[in-house]
């Protein structure tokens, strides 16, 4: 919480108080997010990206509309993985062409909304390609399309592994380079690869050698492409800490790899844009959860104490420490 100031002992959020932000929603429990540590946040990231690489924000981190709108202007572009969320980043203002749809299982009807939005999109199967040569060809549009590779390595320390072996997320490396040679009859427009290996890592190193293998498997696959490389997606995967005992991110390793990989891919593919999709790095510790704290009574004696959220749960926590209360419902947010 030493990322929110505080006034006369009192949290504030976008610099106000929390029991005034709590009159202004009208109730609690609600989310709150604070505009300037976003913007904070992704000022930061940027001083590590070299030029010319671009920013994304992925979407799923935190679908809220007024938070996208707030970001929108802030990065280069949109990652989405559902028709909602391509709907939100379109009513946000964000550019069709700057807007990625990522996900496994996209229905026939995602598949064409897509293509008449005229997003890029990160094909994650054989089938998934033959369906949006279809939804193309109905719609008298080419579909813009990259490929979302399932790398042969695994990236370690990852909260989630989404690379390596098998996965439900992209295409088997090995796979890649028939589909490639068989895209160009229908009416496909390549424009390149997304390989994300996983998420939530918080080891800078193993992030730096995830960019520089994910690059070494794009070079590689390139050889059989049907047109030049336009848009490389390397992922993100830039954890925050959410647990006692766990550093926060170092970004130098990560600096150190983008500069190598960004060199790396200008002189094998100079029409090609390296692409970074951020989320939770970009917003997960902007936000809180407020919640009234209800009548305390005592457990067993010199224990612990027993709280009623008026989110109508029961926690409790040590005399002493401060109350991590937990969400999963939807509530009511705000932004400040």
């Amino acid at each position: 919480m030493d990322r929110f100031d505080t006034f006369r002992d009192e949290l504030q959020v976008g610099g106000l108080p929390l029991s005034l932000l709590a009159e202004r929603v009208g109730q609690t429990p609600f989310y709150a997010y604070d505009r300037a540590l976003i913007a904070a946040r992704i000022h930061a990231v940027r001083q590590v990206l070299p030029p010319g690489v671009r920013l994304h924000y992925a979407i799923k981190a935190n679908p809220m509309p007024a938070l996208v709108g707030w970001v929108r202007p802030l990065v280069d572009g949109m990652d989405v993985a559902s028709a909602g969320e391509l709907k939100l980043a379109l009513d946000a203002g964000a550019d069709a062409a700057s807007i990625g749809f990522a996900g496994p299982g996209k229905r026939e009807a995602e598949l064409r909304q897509a293509v008449a939005s005229g997003v890029l999109l990160h094909v994650e199967s054989a089938r998934e390609l033959r369906a949006l040569a279809d939804a193309a060809q109905a719609l008298g549009r080419p579909a813009r399309v990259a490929l979302r590779i399932n790398p042969d390595f695994e990236l370690r320390g990852a909260g989630m592994h989404m690379g390596g072996g098998p996965k439900p997320f992209g295409i088997d490396a090995e796979q890649v380079p028939a589909l490639l040679r068989g895209m160009a009859p229908h009416g496909l427009a390549f424009e390149g690869f997304h390989v994300y290996p996983g998420s939530q890592n918080l080891r800078g190193e193993v992030i730096a050698e995830s960019l520089r293998r994910s690059l070494d498997l794009v070079l590689r696959l390139a050889h059989d492409a049907p047109a030049p490389v336009r848009h490389v997606n390397l992922g993100g995967g830039w954890g925050i800490p959410y647990f006692p005992g766990e550093q926060a991110l170092d970004l130098a390793p990560v600096a150190d790899a983008l500069a190598q990989v960004q060199s790396d891919l200008a002189r094998a593919q100079p029409a090609a844009r390296l692409v970074l999709e951020l989320g939770r790095y970009l917003v997960g510790e902007a936000g809180i959860y407020v919640a009234r704290q209800g009548v305390p009574w005592p457990g067993v004696p010199g224990d612990r104490w027993w709280y009623a959220p008026s989110f109508g749960r029961l926690w409790q926590f040590w005399p002493g420490d401060s109350a991590q209360l937990p969400g999963g419902d939807w509530q009511p947010a705000a932004i400040a």
